[in-house]
């Protein structure tokens, strides 16, 4: 039997899977990590099934933004204590 085909010649109701609303806020930290780790934390968070958004805001010192949702905020620092990165206030950027 192929997965097309239906069992019995009926149709399969549609499941109510309950789905929340799409979350319409973000948050945001800013974390130091060890310069050479930058990549690793990137593959990190796209492995978590894009845990947060990632962008690097001093490459110099490897400070990194990162944006998430607020559900996801405890998940998010528990990655980034497991790996040892630093939480830091937001830069001051000069004009």
């Amino acid at each position: 039997m192929r997965c097309s085909e239906n069992r019995g010649g009926r149709r399969r109701k549609p499941r109510d899977r309950g789905l929340l609303p799409p979350c319409t806020e973000s948050r945001v930290l800013y974390a130091e990590i060890p310069r050479h780790q930058i990549a690793l934390y990137r593959f990190l968070l796209e492995g978590y099934d894009n845990l947060a958004v990632m962008s690097v805001v001093d490459r110099y010192r490897a400070v990194i933004k990162l944006r998430f949702t607020p559900d996801a905020e405890h998940t998010l620092r528990g990655m980034l204590l497991a790996q040892g990165a630093k939480l830091v206030e937001p830069p001051i950027l000069s004009d």
